[in-house]
């Protein structure tokens, strides 16, 4: 199986079936590769799925064949249950396909949905003896929660990635890269950290901010554009360093914006960061001095990536710094 965060995909291309005399002697044999695919939506409740079978080989003495596939999706969908195929016939070479849709009907504000697939084949005189191919998946489907006034799902056990990019971002891109790679914490660095999480509840979000960057903790730069209070971990995830022990933004490490060029072009000129005073490596956050627009552009992307993953309160993230 694999996944992104708005599809999900399992293939199995050795999928046997065995026809035996009432001795157990073996008949016949036939190999099928089968594949079902989900495509999800973040702004709906209605998802498409295709299924997909095909006979690969068969013994010549395999009787005429046919294959049952049944879709159920429980417990809130519609319909419960869909009849992909029903006693199909099927022969070497030829592909069954079919793309239906199903949809969340839901009874809470999110939903985690178990979709279960059945395969049967039936030989023409035989007696079934084996019981037929079951395999299952799983989504999450929210109305109005994670994201407000929309309602969606997700495969919710993909990790989605926030990009940012160093060519939109400068400095406070710069500043996220140096926190992953040095501070022992590594929020959202895959292979080195744990992914970061959103926290959804804005009064949470303003009160880690204000802990971290209160005006009379903060004296803004005069020398660096705009200069603005910037945190890492984000106020709006549960890794902000005010809900992980840090009273005071003073105790963060402390990096500011240096300036490279002059031509007026945000990310270019103010591309990185540099320490202030001593950084051990071991502090809970990072806080640092930059341009504004950066700063606000980078919580405004991060709202949209929310929204595009349909994050939900806890959700986790992994986090790139991109050129």
């Amino acid at each position: 199986m694999w996944g992104t965060r708005l599809s999900q995909c399992q293939i199995d291309p050795d999928v046997r079936y065995t026809l035996r005399d009432k001795d157990g002697k073996v008949v016949a044999t036939a190999l099928f590769a089968l594949a079902q695919q989900m495509e999800l939506s973040t702004t709906s409740l209605e998802w498409t799925e295709t299924d997909q079978l095909v006979m690969l080989e068969a013994s010549p003495e395999l009787p005429a064949l046919t294959a049952t596939w049944t879709t159920k999706c429980s417990p809130t969908c519609s319909p419960a249950t869909t009849a992909v195929f029903t006693k199909q016939s099927v022969s070497v070479g030829q592909l069954l396909e079919k793309t239906y849709k199903i949809s969340d009907v839901p009874t809470a504000a999110s939903e985690y949905l178990d979709l279960d697939h059945t395969l049967d084949f039936d030989a023409a005189g035989s007696t079934e003896i084996t019981p037929p191919a079951t395999w299952d998946s799983e989504i999450r489907c929210d109305d109005k929660l994670s994201v407000a006034n929309t309602s969606g799902c997700v495969v919710d056990w993909v990790t989605p990635t926030f990009n940012v990019s160093r060519a939109q971002y400068g400095s406070s891109a710069d500043m996220i890269d140096r926190a992953q790679k040095n501070l022992s914490g590594h929020w959202g660095l895959r292979n080195s950290g744990q992914p970061l999480h959103r926290l959804q509840n804005t009064r949470d979000s303003a009160a880690n901010r204000q802990t971290i960057c209160e005006a009379t903790r903060f004296t803004a730069d005069p020398a660096i554009t705009d200069d603005s209070c910037d945190e890492f971990p984000f106020a709006g995830t549960y890794e902000s360093g005010a809900l992980n022990g840090v009273a005071d933004g003073r105790n963060c490490a402390q990096v500011t914006s240096v300036r490279k060029n002059t031509t007026g072009d945000l990310p270019f000129d103010w591309q990185t960061v540099t320490p202030i005073g001593t950084v051990t490596g071991t502090e809970k956050c990072v806080r640092g001095h930059i341009p504004g627009p950066l700063n606000s552009d980078v919580g405004s992307s991060y709202g949209v990536f929310v929204e595009a993953a349909r994050l939900a309160d806890n959700d986790g993230f992994w986090l790139r710094v991109t050129s």
